[in-house]
């Protein structure tokens, strides 16, 4: 029997899991900005897992975005359209790559002076099981977030600064 015919029978479906309590200590605004416009701090957060980034427009509210990932010490080529819905929701589906259907939904809910960010998932893969899906993209995750802190920390004091 194959490995993706075995996976596919572990993995028949979509499998679905959240990722919850990231806050990013900024009001909502300043934190889709960060994300969305900012071209000096956020560009530099993940420049050593991705590389060959490029964007193209399909509406006011989708983007396709294709890309290579550094994974297990390889280069993968990813796709994904991204549709955001300012302030609350930002869609990602991965198009290409072993992940390929999978679908995440990124909420952002002001809390006070701070943003939440809940990532609700449902995720597919041709070379993991659902308990390894589950792990890895949580661990991606975190790991998004450790990078984006210390960029966005600094894209907050430049906003202050500025008045």
């Amino acid at each position: 029997m194959s490995a993706n015919k075995k996976l596919a029978e572990v993995t028949p479906g979509p499998v679905y899991f959240e990722d919850r309590g990231a806050v990013y200590k900024a009001p909502l605004d300043m934190v889709w900005d960060f994300w969305l416009n900012d071209e000096t701090y956020h560009p530099k957060a993940h420049t050593s897992k991705v590389r060959n980034f490029k964007m193209k427009k399909l509406s006011e509210v989708t983007t396709l975005l294709r890309y290579e990932a550094l994974e297990a010490r390889k280069w993968r080529k990813r796709a994904c359209r991204m549709t955001v819905i300012r302030p609350a929701v930002r869609i990602q589906e991965d198009l290409e790559g072993p992940d390929a259907g999978s679908v995440k939904v990124y909420v952002y809910t002001p809390r006070g002076s701070s943003t939440a960010v809940d990532v609700l998932c449902w995720m597919r893969s041709t070379e993991r099981t659902p308990k390894q899906i589950r792990s890895e993209a949580r661990r991606m995750f975190a790991n998004a977030f450790r990078e984006d802190l210390p960029w966005f920390r600094q894209y907050v004091r430049s906003r202050k600064d500025k008045g």
